[in-house]
Protein backbone atom coordinates (compact mmCIF):
# COMPACT_ATOMS: atom_id res chain seq x y z
CA UNK A 1 0.00 0.00 0.00
CA UNK A 2 1.45 3.25 -1.15
CA UNK A 3 1.37 6.26 1.33
CA UNK A 4 1.52 9.13 -1.03
CA UNK A 5 2.40 12.93 -0.38
CA UNK A 6 4.11 16.42 -1.27
CA UNK A 7 6.75 17.75 0.76
CA UNK A 8 8.82 20.32 1.21
CA UNK A 9 11.74 19.61 3.35
CA UNK A 10 12.91 21.33 6.01
CA UNK A 11 15.82 21.96 8.13
CA UNK A 12 16.05 23.78 11.66
CA UNK A 13 19.22 25.61 13.02
CA UNK A 14 19.68 23.88 16.11
CA UNK A 15 17.32 20.84 16.37
CA UNK A 16 19.57 19.14 19.23
CA UNK A 17 18.62 22.58 21.42
CA UNK A 18 15.33 22.40 20.78
CA UNK A 19 14.67 18.62 21.44
CA UNK A 20 16.89 19.46 24.71
CA UNK A 21 15.23 22.18 25.90
CA UNK A 22 11.88 20.12 25.77
CA UNK A 23 13.17 17.02 27.30
CA UNK A 24 12.12 17.73 30.82
CA UNK A 25 8.13 18.36 30.37
CA UNK A 26 7.39 15.89 27.09
CA UNK A 27 7.75 12.16 26.50
CA UNK A 28 7.43 11.17 22.95
CA UNK A 29 9.19 10.17 19.66
CA UNK A 30 11.03 13.27 17.97
CA UNK A 31 10.79 13.31 13.71
CA UNK A 32 14.49 12.05 12.82
CA UNK A 33 16.05 15.34 11.07
CA UNK A 34 16.31 13.67 8.11
CA UNK A 35 12.76 13.65 7.91
CA UNK A 36 11.49 17.10 8.90
CA UNK A 37 8.96 18.69 5.70
CA UNK A 38 5.84 20.37 5.54
CA UNK A 39 3.16 17.97 4.14
CA UNK A 40 1.50 20.12 1.07
CA UNK A 41 -0.83 16.94 -0.08
CA UNK A 42 -1.88 13.57 1.00
CA UNK A 43 -2.43 11.62 -1.79
CA UNK A 44 -2.14 7.91 -0.09
CA UNK A 45 -3.03 4.91 -2.29
CA UNK A 46 -5.63 7.31 -4.22
CA UNK A 47 -3.57 7.95 -7.04
CA UNK A 48 -0.42 5.48 -8.63
CA UNK A 49 3.11 7.32 -8.66
CA UNK A 50 2.44 7.27 -12.57
CA UNK A 51 -0.71 9.64 -12.40
CA UNK A 52 1.93 11.59 -9.40
CA UNK A 53 4.34 12.30 -12.02
CA UNK A 54 2.50 12.95 -14.83
CA UNK A 55 0.52 15.79 -13.19
CA UNK A 56 2.36 17.68 -10.86
CA UNK A 57 4.91 19.02 -12.53
CA UNK A 58 2.34 21.03 -14.52
CA UNK A 59 1.68 22.86 -10.98
CA UNK A 60 4.47 22.16 -8.90
CA UNK A 61 7.16 24.63 -8.86
CA UNK A 62 10.25 25.70 -7.02
CA UNK A 63 9.50 28.37 -4.44
CA UNK A 64 12.40 30.50 -2.47
CA UNK A 65 13.24 29.14 1.19
CA UNK A 66 10.43 29.68 3.75
CA UNK A 67 11.78 30.60 7.55
CA UNK A 68 10.04 28.60 10.18
CA UNK A 69 9.40 31.22 13.01
CA UNK A 70 7.85 30.44 16.51
CA UNK A 71 6.47 26.52 17.76
CA UNK A 72 2.98 26.03 17.79
CA UNK A 73 1.40 22.55 19.64
CA UNK A 74 -1.79 20.93 17.72
CA UNK A 75 -3.86 19.96 21.23
CA UNK A 76 -5.95 17.63 19.27
CA UNK A 77 -3.12 15.11 18.46
CA UNK A 78 -0.71 15.95 20.63
CA UNK A 79 1.94 17.52 18.02
CA UNK A 80 4.42 20.66 19.06
CA UNK A 81 5.49 21.96 15.23
CA UNK A 82 7.40 24.72 14.10
CA UNK A 83 5.49 26.82 11.76
CA UNK A 84 5.66 28.74 8.96
CA UNK A 85 3.80 31.27 7.15
CA UNK A 86 3.15 31.25 3.70
CA UNK A 87 0.27 32.47 1.01
CA UNK A 88 1.98 31.02 -2.06
CA UNK A 89 2.25 27.81 -0.10
CA UNK A 90 -1.47 27.65 1.00
CA UNK A 91 -2.69 28.39 -2.89
CA UNK A 92 -0.87 25.74 -3.82
CA UNK A 93 -2.04 23.38 -1.22
CA UNK A 94 -5.71 24.68 -2.73
CA UNK A 95 -4.60 23.99 -6.39
CA UNK A 96 -3.39 21.04 -6.08
CA UNK A 97 -6.40 19.97 -3.45
CA UNK A 98 -8.59 20.78 -6.56
CA UNK A 99 -6.58 19.14 -9.53
CA UNK A 100 -6.78 16.03 -7.70
CA UNK A 101 -10.16 16.26 -6.09
CA UNK A 102 -8.91 15.60 -2.72
CA UNK A 103 -10.59 16.45 0.37
CA UNK A 104 -10.31 19.84 2.02
CA UNK A 105 -12.30 19.74 4.85
CA UNK A 106 -9.73 20.95 7.48
CA UNK A 107 -7.89 24.56 7.07
CA UNK A 108 -4.39 23.72 5.72
CA UNK A 109 -1.95 25.09 8.57
CA UNK A 110 1.85 24.64 7.00
CA UNK A 111 3.91 23.41 9.96
CA UNK A 112 6.80 21.05 10.06
CA UNK A 113 6.02 18.58 12.74
CA UNK A 114 8.94 17.97 15.65
CA UNK A 115 7.44 15.49 18.03
CA UNK A 116 3.81 13.20 18.68
CA UNK A 117 3.69 14.30 22.76
CA UNK A 118 2.84 10.48 24.52
CA UNK A 119 3.17 12.52 27.89
CA UNK A 120 3.54 15.80 29.86
CA UNK A 121 5.68 15.86 32.72
CA UNK A 122 5.05 19.36 33.13
CA UNK A 123 2.88 21.01 31.05
CA UNK A 124 3.44 24.51 32.38
CA UNK A 125 7.30 24.54 31.83
CA UNK A 126 6.57 23.07 27.87
CA UNK A 127 3.70 26.11 27.64
CA UNK A 128 6.33 28.31 29.03
CA UNK A 129 9.28 26.96 26.61
CA UNK A 130 6.60 27.37 23.59
CA UNK A 131 6.87 31.33 24.58
CA UNK A 132 10.52 31.08 24.42
CA UNK A 133 10.20 30.21 21.17
CA UNK A 134 7.84 32.92 19.64
CA UNK A 135 9.22 34.73 16.92
CA UNK A 136 12.18 33.11 16.47
CA UNK A 137 13.69 32.04 13.67
CA UNK A 138 13.97 28.02 13.71
CA UNK A 139 15.01 27.08 10.11
CA UNK A 140 13.83 27.19 6.73
CA UNK A 141 12.10 25.28 3.95
CA UNK A 142 14.02 23.19 0.94
CA UNK A 143 13.09 24.91 -2.49
CA UNK A 144 11.95 22.06 -4.11
CA UNK A 145 8.96 19.80 -3.98
CA UNK A 146 9.34 16.19 -3.25
CA UNK A 147 6.62 13.03 -4.09
CA UNK A 148 7.34 10.79 -0.96
CA UNK A 149 6.30 7.33 -0.22
CA UNK A 150 5.75 6.69 3.21
CA UNK A 151 6.93 2.76 4.69
CA UNK A 152 5.55 2.38 7.97
CA UNK A 153 7.62 0.39 11.02
CA UNK A 154 7.65 -0.30 14.76
CA UNK A 155 10.28 2.08 14.77
CA UNK A 156 8.75 4.99 12.63
CA UNK A 157 7.84 5.96 9.45
CA UNK A 158 10.65 5.42 6.22
CA UNK A 159 10.71 7.83 3.78
CA UNK A 160 11.02 7.15 0.18
CA UNK A 161 11.97 10.22 -2.13
CA UNK A 162 10.12 9.19 -5.66
CA UNK A 163 10.48 12.36 -7.50
CA UNK A 164 11.99 16.15 -6.94
CA UNK A 165 10.58 18.58 -8.55
CA UNK A 166 12.96 20.86 -9.60
CA UNK A 167 12.77 23.98 -12.08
Amino acid sequence: MNRLFLALKAQLNDYGSLQSDFLSSTDGRWVADENLHITLCYFGDNYSVDELLQALPQIVKKLEPLTLTSLGYFENNHILYAKVKSKELEKLHDSICTLFSLPNKELFIPHVTLIRIKDFHNKKAFRQMLKKYKGQKLGRTDTTFELINSHLSPDGARYESIKRFES
